[in-house]
């Protein structure tokens, strides 16, 4: 009979949701990405990374705002809030569509080479509150 490998202890990783609404108003979701990371600055360069592509497109007013994020105190005060094991996020207008970043610590579990992570339950935005499990290579 084979004892199973004791958990390790848990180790704090970032999911990280991008969901587009169809309008301004946020009142359909057009789309959802999730993600998750084991450090919060790649989190917020994924946050970076998808703001940047998207400026070109967007108002001057906007871009101005969705620019000073990326490159200004914004991510810099998102990266602190996660460090502090706070969530964090982003949104703006785009082509009259809505989208919202969001990240949000939590404690990951590695179990036997597999590392236990997070599906969301109740619907966008909400806490993880059942996990899946993923190889970790």
């Amino acid at each position: 009979m084979s004892v199973p490998e004791p958990a390790a202890p848990a180790a704090q990783a970032f999911w990280c949701e991008r969901v587009t609404f169809r309008t301004i108003e946020a009142d359909e979701i057009a789309e959802v990405r999730r993600s998750s990371t084991p450090r919060p600055a790649d989190a917020i360069r994924q946050i970076r990374v998808d703001v940047r592509s998207l400026a070109p497109e967007l108002p001057p007013l906007e871009r101005h705002r969705a620019l000073s994020w990326v490159d200004g105190g914004g991510c810099i005060g998102a990266l602190g809030a996660l460090h502090r094991g706070e969530p964090c996020g982003f949104s703006l207008s785009h082509r009259g569509t809505w989208i919202e970043w969001t990240v949000r610590p939590y404690a990951a579990i590695h179990v036997g080479g597999r590392t236990r992570l997070p599906v969301l339950g109740g619907g966008v935005g909400t806490a993880p509150v059942v996990a899946c499990t993923r190889d970790h290579a």
